[in-house]
């Protein structure tokens, strides 16, 4: 029968119709990786790019000056189509609240390799770009106009990519995202870290997939989505600012683990990949989502989100493919 399950500490709701279960079969592919004729994130097409901010390679961390740098490992440049803008125009309208849409919209190319696939990425390869996000987060914490920075990964045409090159997003907004602030506001109220409680609780679990010394990968009790996974350290801390060096190693471990099971099981599904950190006052996770199903009307006229897979199911059968790897 559906079970209506409530977020471990928000007041939100999704329901788990196991009814409606799907074998990872079922689920449609992703499309496969591009061959674009020509690619701006390739190495050899720098000058398809703005300059980068942040370039690195073997010999350190560089930026681009009047010619571009290449023999990069990853690299960091302006979005040409940015959400957000350093200095934008003032907001058109008077009717209702608008602001202006300043921040900073960044393009983080994390393989020099056309079709190389995150799961396959190096474990020291995978540490550099966990690198590449600790660095943009503090950067970007530094400046007074920055209440938020956004780090993720849409990986797959079907999960938001427009390219096929792997890349990941930094997003930077001048407020809360409203599920940050509820999430706050929630933390605030609780005598305990609410994070905290979901790693000792859920380390017990039956939707414990995997775990090191540092980290816990869990298919989460509220699953918006079929094999959502999240990953948290067993230490609390609020940022990747925070992480000690050897919790970066074993991050990058667990996030390799992760992808490939998920690959494994599903066929290379589309996912969205997204850290929520703060400055402060906050527990660090990371969240996965495959993008396996539709948003329609119950669930854009509800706020429930409704997942035809259990997380206790789909936690087994990662488990299963993490054997694999």
């Amino acid at each position: 029968m559906p079970e209506l399950r409530r977020h471990y500490f928000l007041d939100e709701y999704c329901i788990i119709a196991a009814e409606r279960k799907k074998r990872p079969s079922d689920f449609p592919a992703m499309t496969a990786p591009g061959d674009e004729t020509v690619c701006p994130f390739c190495p050899g097409n720098e000058e398809m790019t703005p300059p980068a901010v942040a370039v690195y390679t073997e010999h350190g961390i560089l930026s681009d000056g009047q010619e571009k740098i290449s023999g990069w490992k990853l690299r960091v440049f302006p979005n040409v189509f940015a959400a957000m803008v350093q200095s934008p125009a003032p907001a058109t309208t008077t009717e209702w609240i608008a602001l202006p849409g300043q921040g900073f919209h960044e393009v983080i190319v994390d393989s020099f390799l056309h079709k190389e696939n995150p799961a396959d990425f190096a474990q020291e390869h995978m540490e550099k770009l966990i690198q590449v996000y600790r660095d943009r987060y503090v950067h970007y914490c530094r400046n007074s106009l920055v209440k938020y920075v956004s780090i993720f990964k849409n990986w797959g045409k079907e999960a938001g990519a427009s390219l096929s090159h792997s890349h990941s997003q930094l997003v930077t907004l001048p407020i809360l995202p409203p599920l940050i602030k509820r999430e706050l506001d929630a933390i605030s109220r609780a005598t305990h870290c609410p994070f905290c409680n979901i790693v000792a609780q859920e380390k017990q679990s039956c939707r414990l997939i995997d775990e090191n010394e540092d980290w816990i990968l869990i298919a989460p009790f509220y699953s918006q989505a079929p094999y959502e996974t999240w990953i948290l350290p067993k230490r609390h801390f609020a940022n990747l600012q925070e992480m000690h060096e050897a919790e970066g190693k074993s991050l990058a471990a667990l996030l390799k683990r992760a992808l490939g099971s998920m690959r494994s099981l599903l066929n290379d599904p589309p996912y969205n990949f997204m850290i929520f950190q703060l400055p402060f006052s906050y527990h660090l996770n990371i969240r996965i989502h495959p993008a396996l199903s539709k948003i329609a009307g119950f669930e854009r006229s509800t706020g429930v989100y409704i997942n035809s897979f259990a997380p206790e199911k789909a936690a087994d059968e990662l488990r299963q493919h993490l054997k694999a790897i």
